[in-house]
């Protein structure tokens, strides 16, 4: 027998069989298994652990403000929790969770949960909470704010004009103006079959609080709070396929909406006439809205690809008639329908196509199909107006529209780094019901983008459009009648002119500059009383610049320029005998440090922004008027804070947040609720505010994730 060599026994240890000699051709084949354990894949990571941070703390607002907490919560003075944290597991066979929870301490918290198996299935459920404060300065004699029923108080003195109310000064109490939005959402994801991915989602959100509103008694008016009691459910699936060359999706959408109160009914405060001592809105309709939905992509070869889709849907309403009017002194023919059964059916198609010619050319071609066809049947109604008068009889109109619009592009490399693209949109829109029964839009642009290295990029764009329309004729139905003269802007023959240019620049690795302008004018040449011109200009600049390794600083400017001028006629079937300048400036200036003061150990930062916007608007008549007063709005924002790391996994945060706001807003100001003598008013005031919120909290970190 032959004593092995050490090569022999490499062989074996290594699992491969040696060459067997002519002598040894019988011998068994030694197959030793293979020890993988070992074996890294050079390219792939995997992360298996846990991640994330806990953070916890208190604050202080030093004053009340509905306009600075308006959508955040922090509308009132005193201290909140702060409250955020996250988490993140990667774990074995691609198992995940996530969790992601923001601002538990006020009304704006959101929780947001995700977790499954990666490429098997997903899990999500988010919950969010939006406030919405309006106004806090509103006043309001009526009894029952938030509920369908408002009453005037007991010993209400009613007079023709708001300065006779003798009870309204002691009858006045404040009332605020907000709703506050919960919504829940749930879904799935999963991959029922390779190449198929399906998703199922559903979504409630309810809404509550208090509206403006206002009724009307013939040429007498009053504003109050309307109530906010809303619910929404949705529902959305789909299934996805996504082949080498075929792409689909088919889906379903669905909306149903619920509101608690059909109807506001509310006393009237003037002298009664007709016997209108009360008067009734109707308020949103609970509705519902279906819409299935399919989608096309094919790649006809490496150089073309098709896309469609198309989707129908309906939307109904079918809540049944209030009564014509809350006045016993009027008798009221009986209606021809108890409901208004309104049906609208939706249908919205689009294809494109985009091809490749050659190596420097790119064709795109789209063609969209938008349809509204409303269904609601025509009848006509006795109707009485503001609850006082039996008025003529009226037919509903059911509006209806269809858009087609074609998009035609081609692009074309100049260069490496240099594209050149021009375009041409044609739109054309038929409508029922309307002043002008079609308008037809034409679109030429162009754009050249253009890359120098790494370190400058250059967009221009122009665009000319002009838009064309059918014969402009009042609808005959509406009552009163609309001046033949008038022409509504966004159907009225226009010329439309943009321009616009943005410029990126990196001259060092730590420098970054950015700028941009864009103009665009309209004129409505053919318009003798509406809009007849606008012009809109914007300006930017922003820099960031990385002073030292320890420090790095941004700076910002917007400006934006609106001028519009229109005509107007203050008698029926007349020529102008009014002009309105309006000019509207908005400037917007910030700056903003990072410093690391001591290395892992210390971070300060501040960001402070000035924005100022002007509205100015002139009016000049046959009898020259006194222009209005400007509106005016001014905003001082600092913030400043500090993050001080005790131990490597433990920080100490704090923040301090200044506000200045002032606005001057003359269709406020000064109007008290008995201002106006046939308009009792909610007496709201301008809102500004001057405060400050301090802010200090622990965040805790972890981390046990291994990359595997």
């Amino acid at each position: 027998m032959k004593t092995p060599t050490k090569s022999m026994l490499l062989i074996v240890l290594l699992g491969v069989a040696p060459c067997a000699t002519a002598a040894d051709n019988n011998a068994p084949e030694l197959t030793l298994p293979v020890d993988t354990f070992k074996w890294k894949c050079k390219f792939c990571t995997f992360e298996e652990g846990h991640s994330g941070y806990a953070e916890g703390g208190i604050g202080h607002v030093d004053d009340d403000s509905f306009k600075f907490g308006e959508y955040t919560g922090l509308n009132e003075d005193g201290a909140y929790f702060i409250g955020d944290a996250h988490y993140r597991y990667r774990g074995t066979e691609a198992h995940y969770f996530d969790l992601d929870a923001r601002n538990l301490g006020l009304d704006s918290r959101s929780v947001e949960v995700e977790g499954g198996r990666q490429g098997k299935y997903d899990l999500f459920l988010n919950y969010d909470e939006i406030p919405h404060f309006i106004s806090d300065s509103a006043v309001t004699p009526f009894i029952g704010t938030g509920e369908d029923v408002l009453n005037l108080p007991p010993g209400w003195v009613r007079a023709p004009t708001t300065t006779g109310m003798t009870a309204l000064p002691g009858s006045l109490r404040q009332v605020d103006i907000e709703t506050q939005r919960e919504r829940l959402g749930l879904g799935i994801r999963f991959i029922p079959a390779r190449k198929w991915q399906s998703s199922i989602n559903a979504r409630h959100e309810t809404k509550e609080g208090t509206q403006r509103i206002a009724g009307a008694f013939q040429f007498d008016a009053t504003q109050f709070l309307q109530p906010v009691d809303y619910t929404t459910d949705e529902f959305d699936a789909s299934a996805t396929y996504t082949g080498h060359r075929l792409q689909a999706r088919f889906a379903y959408y669905g909306s149903q909406f619920k509101n608690s109160d059909e109807s506001l009914t509310f006393d009237n405060p003037f002298t009664s006439l007709f016997g209108a001592d009360a008067g009734q809105l109707a308020l949103p309709p609970d509705n519902d809205f279906h819409q299935l939905l399919t989608s096309v992509g094919y790649e006809i070869n490496k150089k073309t690809r098709l896309t469609a889709d198309l989707a129908v849907g309906r939307g109904e309403q079918d809540e049944n008639f209030l009564a014509p009017t809350v006045n016993p002194a009027i008798v009221v023919p009986t209606l021809p329908r108890g409901s208004l059964d309104g049906r609208v059916d939706t249908t919205n198609a689009n294809i494109r196509i985009n091809s490749a010619l050659t190596d420097r050319w790119q064709f795109n071609a789209a063609l969209r199909h938008d349809d509204r066809d409303n269904k609601t049947p025509q009848a006509t109604y006795a109707w009485v107006n503001t609850d006082s008068v039996l008025a003529a009889l009226r037919t509903n109109l059911p509006y209806s529209f269809t858009t087609d619009e074609l998009n035609l592009s081609a692009d074309y490399h100049l260069a490496k780094r240099t594209r050149v693209s021009v375009g041409f949109d044609h739109e054309e829109t038929e409508r029922t019901f309307q002043e002008v029964e079609e308008t037809e839009d034409r679109t030429l642009w162009t754009k050249i983008s253009s890359q120098a290295q790494d370190n400058f990029s250059l967009l221009m764009k122009a665009e000319l459009s002009d838009r064309s329309i059918s014969n402009y004729m009042a609808v005959p139905e509406i009552f009163p009648p609309q001046n033949p003269l008038m022409r509504i802007y966004n159907m009225a023959d226009r010329e439309r002119v943009m321009f616009g240019m943005q410029v990126m620049a990196t001259p060092r690795e730590t420098v970054s500059i950015g700028a941009g302008v864009e103009h665009a004018k309209n004129d409505y040449d053919r318009s003798v009383i509406g809009l007849l011109s606008s012009d809109e200009l914007s300006v930017n600049l922003d820099a960031s610049m990385q002073l030292s390794e320890k420090t790095s600083l941004y700076v910002f400017w917007n400006r934006q320029q609106i001028s519009s001028k229109q005509a107007g006629s203050s008698t029926f079937f007349s020529t102008p005998n009014w002009l309105q300048d309006e000019d509207d400036t908005f400037n917007a200036t910030g700056i903003g440090f990072r410093h690391t003061i001591v290395k892992n150990k210390i971070d300060i930062g501040a960001d402070y922004a000035y924005v100022r916007s002007r509205g100015e608007i002139t009016v000049s008549t046959v009898v020259p008027d006194p222009s209005f007063p400007d509106l005016e709005t001014r905003l001082n924002s600092l913030k400043v804070y500090v993050d001080y790391r005790l131990k490597e996994n433990l920080s100490l945060k704090g923040t301090v947040w200044y506000e200045d706001y002032d606005t001057d807003d003359w269709q406020l100001d000064g109007v008290q609720p008995d201002t106006i003598p046939n308009v009792l008013t909610l007496g709201e005031t301008s809102p500004s505010y001057d405060l400050y919120v301090v802010g200090l909290s622990i965040r805790y970190r972890f981390n046990t994730t291994m990359q595997k």
